[in-house]
């Protein structure tokens, strides 16, 4: 099947799943003994609410509620609201290598520490996802350091900057880091491929370009990708006009068809015109079979990326926070004030591994006192012995 079926089918997708897109808000609180309370917050346009389609792990163990709310335009939306308290992370990490939702090819873990320091006791959580491809392609190379703290600002806190005083501003800087995040995420494909290509195929008799001579077009390779992207843009726009204005059961049967006809169509597929514009038809027809191999594997290793659903994070934690690489919401009006925000997006963890972490400290106040006592206990022994020494 050509590849142009792949994104026919994500089209077909997106219809079955406009109608049950849940909307997802989680809430760690820690607690000084390295137990969590974990709450749920998840919201739907439909009442009915589907366990494959949680974006964290929810099951029968934990404590449910369903409530209703009808905003301003009279739209209602069920709420579920579950909630559980686990005796440590590995009962959580159990949990995440058990899950049956729409992110269960994502690896996660939950860590959490505790240092005794006398004065202070010092806890720090955090939850990683880990990286979903091998290569190194750090988004780092490719934005600034104000674009890179836009890019891992929550997706609310990006909405409100957006709509805010400073809109136009933020529109541009969005902007900005679309275009060049898009760059960022062909380059690490290709090199991926590339990577996976000569690992299966480089000792191949016939092949006559080393890898690094494959690198070195990979900017090339991106051009095209875009560019060929760019033109498939417009028929992209009109499958979702119709999506957005047709009978779901007519927009399936449409897409449908379209999927049979592009089976039949003899034209060339998208990586065959790339390749063949980039290395010439004597190379693809040479290595059609291992390109299409080393794309099928490139595949798998991006699913976890292309099928995971975005959700927030909130950390709270025992104590005063004195680290943290998430965002501190201050807005008094928010019911999140002083909570730490993360958004889990497949961006943030395609090349990298996503760390979401947060530090607190207590004052071990019996610790001040213990102290306090051993200090007065020394001084009044030093003033006894030495009244004994005078006299």
């Amino acid at each position: 099947m050509k590849r142009k079926v792949k994104i026919t089918l994500t089209l077909l997708s997106m219809v079955l799943l406009f109608s049950c897109d849940y909307e997802t808000y989680v809430i760690n609180t820690v607690h000084k003994d390295g137990s969590v309370t974990r709450k749920v917050i998840m919201k739907n346009s439909e009442e009915k609410f589907e366990p494959e389609k949680y974006r964290v792990p929810v099951d029968s163990t934990w404590q449910t509620q369903i409530d209703i709310d009808i905003n301003e335009a009279g739209d209602t939306s069920w709420i579920l609201t579950a909630e559980k308290h686990f005796a440590n992370v590995e009962e959580i990490n159990e949990e995440y290598l058990n899950d049956k939702g729409s992110n269960q090819d994502l690896e996660r873990k939950a860590h959490f520490s505790k240092s005794f320091k006398w004065f202070t006791t010092t806890f720090k959580y955090n939850e990683t996802v880990e990286k979903v491809l091998t290569v190194t392609c750090p988004i780092s190379d490719f934005l600034s350091d104000e674009e890179i703290k836009f890019f891992y600002l929550p997706g609310n806190v990006k909405a409100e900057l957006k709509n805010g005083n400073d809109s136009l501003k933020y529109e541009a800087l969005s902007d900005t880091i679309d275009t060049k995040s898009e760059i960022w995420g062909w380059t690490s494909f290709v090199r991926q491929w590339i990577e996976i290509f000569y690992d299966l195929f480089g000792d191949h008799p016939d092949l006559s370009i080393n890898k690094e001579e494959m690198l070195s077009k990979e900017s090339d390779f991106v051009k095209q990708l875009i560019d060929y992207e760019k033109s498939e843009k417009e028929k992209d726009e009109e499958a979702l006009r119709i999506i957005e204005e047709t009978d779901e059961k007519e927009v399936v049967s449409v897409l449908e068809k379209e999927i049979e006809q592009e089976v039949k169509d003899e034209e060339p597929d998208d990586i065959e015109l790339i390749v063949t514009s980039m290395l010439g038809k004597k190379f693809y027809s040479t290595f059609r079979t291992e390109i299409d191999s080393a794309m099928s594997v490139l595949e798998t290793m991006t699913e976890p990326f292309f099928s995971a659903d975005i959700y927030d994070i909130e950390i709270r934690m025992p104590g005063n926070i004195i680290a943290s690489n998430g965002y501190v919401n201050t807005d008094p009006d928010s019911e999140n004030s002083g909570g730490i925000l993360w958004t889990v997006t497949g961006d943030y963890f395609l090349t990298q591994q996503y760390e979401m972490w947060a530090e607190s400290q207590i004052s071990n106040y019996w610790a001040w006192i213990i102290s306090a006592l051993f200090i007065l206990f020394v001084i009044t022994g030093f003033v006894i012995r030495s009244k004994k020494e005078k006299d």
